[in-house]
């Protein structure tokens, strides 16, 4: 348009010179033609000039009004194309509108209530959503409008025309591509955007994403899915079910089930490849074993944290150090406000999974895959039945996927394998290798080693196709039968390529041939293609090999050969598993690699394979799932482990005590403090037989006990073991920095429950010059005891009444754990939150003078009062946070948060609500005494704080001095009598009123 108003402008400039010449000519008496001709010649010439002129004028006046208005009409789930087309066309000077409309209903688009100058129609999805007559009803035009068609993915053939419109493809464009594209159509239709009128509609707007870049984040391997030829209906099923994907809301949930291979699985997935540019996340979930499905989906979050940080701005916060509160955060927060589509495939019940599904919304859909038809829970509306292939639509798939079209001899191997798209498939793949029916259904009758199914949603008739497939391939190529032999003991979904990839150099984990043929680029081709041809594994990146397929290979093995082969898969796992799943870094390979070990560890079981590659990644996963919170989970695999290892090399083993004292560390996390000290014992003492008590494996077998028995309250044991642990540490030949501060943070903790605080202050100042002073300080692990010696001063020096420094110290070990990563619900960060908690209440006690036995009393002031209500709000408002992480919440009998409540109490006391302060503290011991038993030094403890709120608030004085005097025989049983908390009891009772006649001094009645 704007080369049109220039040309315009040019043929104005020659009819004005034109004309003048003429005029000009005539008044010197200079004749071009006859008189009354040249007279017509000067009158058109004028009319012609103030025609142009008046076009001109015109053309700019418009130009000054308003811009062209432009009407974007899209199929219902089109809207993050629509939204975003809007939005670049406004910002070059363009109004826009947007209009849904749904094509089982139209056709095409209805004529609009207000004539738009021009109007873009996007049509790919009603091209995908419904079956179309091939000719189309033209859409209807006004008087001047112009109307273009968009395609937003490719279409074979090539679309040029719809409904009579231009069509102009978007696919395979850049955003920016594809919005020049569209302004130069318009401009070709006459539009003129005016930037400078439309400038303001689009300031401080954000872009949207361009949705053919596809989701932000996923583990969809789109490749792995070819283009899905049959199961149209279902598909526009599935998306009628699902209804409408837009940025405002209207999530779904849909549970499709049907037999084992009927395709539940391939069609949630070709939904995601059709669709996956309305969504930003699309992620696939592993929901047969429920461990692996939270995996899963806590590796979805780290994801999106990751997503998160490399966006421009203030780094936000980790949420990927408490996996509880991660996972739960990601279900009810993150996901609803999310477009995302998530598959939970292979899910067998409703039980399994329900606590697992997120709160759809903000167009948020969830796919079920199951056999399982009782979904009634968690898809209450929407359930989907896939049945097997109707005869006509079985010979029509064959057709179109083997490119015979002999439909009687098509039927034969219809009647010969059934009406199942997995059966049919590979006979698919080998009649187009071989187009010879009669030869193909002859070799289906050989002899089988499969016995019938007693599953009843297995169906067995795809098992001769699958193994004639399978021979083929075997017969092509001997290495090839033995890729599709290995993966038939992995995981049906997802097994990774890079297994077989000869440049990671891991081939050694491969059975040797199979390893040296990968390691030649030519043949690691052919073996390959060889395996995919035969239909029976697919995809790139991630390969699939459909349950049956595995399960008809496997037993078409004699038990020696599937014993061999067990054994070489778990080998092949257990080699890439990472062997310390305690780092961040390694979480999301395990996610990936766990479904395959939980399978493979099933068939060693089955099997009786034993060896160290099974106990070794038994170990490895046990060890994630206690890092991840699993403690169930975690239990089962280490004891497994532990059982496994003691019968291929007896109690006395280094790897038995590896995993001693992994459960040792569990049973710790689970307060089952008296197995947690067994497994720590047996450890060391294996320790002490096989590698002496200088070794540094000895060492931290010995360290982990000292920290039993200090959680015991076994102080006398607890501070021996740290001392010794200490003592080596320091006589080792190679000191590790790292190691003594961790020895002498534990004496530290010793000494400041031993009442010696001068000595504990002065071993957690050493550990944090150490730590300080040590190469590596930027270290996620370094900062994290860093901020655990943090924690230890900080509670050694609110004991000693330096409530200051204690909150120095707790804020930076909160400080040093924010930037490690640790979430606000980690308990890690809730105990020194909880004490943090603490220390601000002794602080306005303080201010406010009041006498807490624990604080020494200022005089009350008008700016003190202010300041200890400010101090209050702020501890009440973390005991709050704490008391509600699902951490706190989840487990209410844990010891956590026992501890938090016996502080919390003391606040609710100083506020005046001295009931709710005895109910709390009272659950607190509740929790205490069936954990610990009543003789724990944190009995005591919560009893001393309950004789204090009694004793504050005036009332039952038989019942404080009760308490009181329980809580200093405790203490007397573990510590010695000059104790500071022993000597704050004393005080307690003689500042008490006299005994009453008939009871004793201390208390009780004789």
């Amino acid at each position: 348009m704007r080369r049109n108003s220039r040309g315009r402008r040019r043929l104005d400039q020659v009819l004005a010179v034109t004309g003048a010449a003429v005029a000009a000519g005539a008044l010197a008496g200079v004749k071009f033609v006859g008189g009354w001709a040249q007279f017509l010649v000067i009158c058109l010439l004028a009319a012609g000039t103030g025609l142009s002129a008046y076009s001109g004028n015109s053309l700019r006046a418009r130009a000054a009004g308003t811009p062209p208005q432009v009407l974007i009409s899209h199929p219902h789930g089109d809207e993050p194309w629509a939204h975003w087309l809007a939005w670049r066309l406004r910002r070059i000077g363009y109004l826009t509108s947007t209009r849904p409309w749904a094509p089982a209903e139209h056709l095409v688009p209805p004529p609009p209530e207000v004539a738009p100058d021009h109007e873009l129609i996007i049509v790919s999805r009603a091209l995908d959503d419904t079956d179309h007559p091939a000719e189309h009803p033209r859409v209807a035009r006004t008087r001047g409008r112009s109307v273009l068609a968009l395609v937003t993915a490719h279409h074979d053939p090539p679309l040029t025309r719809w409904a009579g419109c231009e069509v102009l493809t978007l696919a395979g464009r850049t955003a920016d591509d594809a919005a020049a594209t569209i302004d130069a159509r318009l401009h070709q239709a006459g539009a003129v955007p005016l930037p400078e009128y439309t400038a303001s509609h689009v300031v401080g707007e954000v872009e949207p994403r361009y949705p053919a870049l596809g989701p932000l984040v996923t583990n969809f391997d789109r490749r792995a899915v070819s283009h899905f030829a049959a199961r149209r209906q279902e598909l526009a099923l599935l998306r009628a079910v699902l209804g409408t994907v837009n940025v405002s809301g209207g999530g779904r949930t849909c549970a499709i089930h049907g037999l084992s291979g009927i395709g539940k699985t391939r069609l949630a997935l070709e939904y995601a490849r059709r669709y996956e540019d309305l969504f930003d996340v699309i992620w696939r979930v592993e929901a047969a074993h429920a461990p692996t499905a939270r995996a899963s989906l806590l590796a979805l979050a780290h994801r999106l944290q990751d997503l998160r940080d490399q966006r421009p701005g203030p780094r936000a916060q980790h949420e990927d150090r408490d996996p509880e509160q991660t996972l739960q955060h990601l279900l009810s927060n993150e996901l609803p406000r999310t477009r995302a589509l998530l598959i939970y495939d292979g899910a067998e019940d409703d039980s399994t999974i329900r606590q697992l599904l997120p709160d759809t919304g903000n167009g948020g859909q969830v796919l079920i895959t199951s056999v399982n038809p009782v979904w009634q829970r968690s898809a209450p509306h929407h359930r989907i039945a896939l049945e097997a292939f109707t005869a006509e639509e079985a010979v029509s798939f064959l057709r179109n996927e083997s490119g015979i079209d002999d439909e009687a001899g098509l039927a034969k191997i219809v009647d010969r394998l059934g009406r199942l798209p997995l059966a049919l498939e590979p006979a698919a793949a080998s009649l187009r290798d071989e187009p010879d029916i009669d030869a193909y259904l002859q070799a289906l009758d050989l002899p089988s080693q499969v016995a019938p199914s007693a599953r009843p949603e297995t169906s067995p008739s795809g098992a001769p196709a699958w193994i004639h497939s399978f021979n083929q391939a075997e017969a092509k190529d001997a290495l090839a039968g033995l890729l599709l032999r290995l993966c038939a003991f992995l995981a049906p979904q997802g097994i990774p390529s890079y297994f077989f990839e000869a440049g990671r150099q891991r081939t050694d984990l491969l059975p040797r041939p199979l390893a040296e043929g990968l390691a030649q680029p030519s043949r690691d081709r052919r073996i390959k293609d060889t395996a995919r041809n035969s239909s029976l594994l697919t995809g790139e990146a991630r390969l699939v090999m459909h349950t049956q397929v595995q399960a008809v290979i496997r037993e078409e093995m004699p038990r020696a050969e599937q014993t061999f082969h067990a054994a070489a898969a778990v080998c092949l796992v257990n080699g890439w598993f990472p062997e310390d799943p305690e780092r961040e870094s390694t979480w999301p390979l395990c996610v990936e690699l766990l479904p395959h070990a939980r399978v493979v560890l099933d068939h060693c079981e089955r099997l009786e394979v034993v060896d160290e590659n099974t106990s070794t990644l038994l170990q490895s996963m046990g060890e994630y799932f206690r890092v991840q919170g699993d403690r169930t989970e975690a239990e089962r695999l280490l004891m497994d482990a532990l059982r496994q290892r003691e019968n291929l090399w007896g109690r006395q083993n280094s790897l038995v005590a590896n995993t001693l004292v992994s459960l040792s560390r569990l049973k710790v996390l689970s307060a089952e403090l008296p197995e947690a000290r067994s497994f720590a014992e047996d450890a060391l003492k294996i320790r002490l037989r096989l590698d002496g008590d200088r070794d540094p494996r000895t060492l931290e077998s010995r360290m982990q006990l000292g920290r039993v028995l200090r959680e015991l309250g076994d102080f006398e044991g607890a501070s021996e073991a740290a001392d010794q642990t200490l003592l080596r540490l320091r006589r080792l030949s190679e000191t590790d920095p790292v190691k003594i501060a961790d020895g002498l943070c534990d004496l530290g903790l010793v000494r400041w429950r031993q009442g010696r605080l001068g000595e504990a202050l002065n071993l957690h100042r050493e550990a944090l010059h150490l730590l300080e002073r040590a190469p590596g300080d930027g270290e996620p692990a370094r900062r994290n005891r860093t901020a655990f010696v943090h924690q230890a001063l900080g509670l050694a020096l609110l004991d000693s009444e330096d409530l200051e420094g204690a909150e120095q110290h707790l804020r930076s070990a909160l400080d040093v754990l924010e930037c490690a990563g640790y979430a606000v619900g980690h308990p890690v960060v809730l105990s020194s939150s909880v004490h943090l908690g603490e220390t601000l209440r002794q602080r306005a006690a303080r201010y406010r003078g009041r006498d807490d036995r624990r604080s020494p009393a200022r005089e009350r002031s008008s700016p003190g009062e202010r300041e200890a209500e400010r101090l209050l709000a702020e501890a009440k408002r973390i005991f709050d946070e704490v008391l509600s992480a699902p951490h706190m919440d989840g487990d209410r009998d844990h010891p956590d948060r026992a501890c938090a409540l016996v502080r919390y109490s003391h606040l609710l006391h100083d506020q005046g609500n001295s009931e709710a302060a005895l109910t709390e503290v009272k659950n607190a011991i509740r929790i205490y005494t069936e954990k610990y038993g009543s003789q724990h030094p944190y009995v005591a403890e919560a009893r001393y704080r309950r004789a204090l709120i009694r004793k504050g608030s005036g009332v039952e004085p038989l019942r404080w001095r009760e308490d009181l005097t329980t809580a200093r025989d405790i203490y007397l049983r573990v510590h010695p009598a000059d104790h500071p908390l022993i000597h704050r009891i004393e005080e307690e009772l003689r500042d008490g009123p006299d005994p009453e006649p008939g009871e004793t001094g201390d208390g009780r009645h004789p």
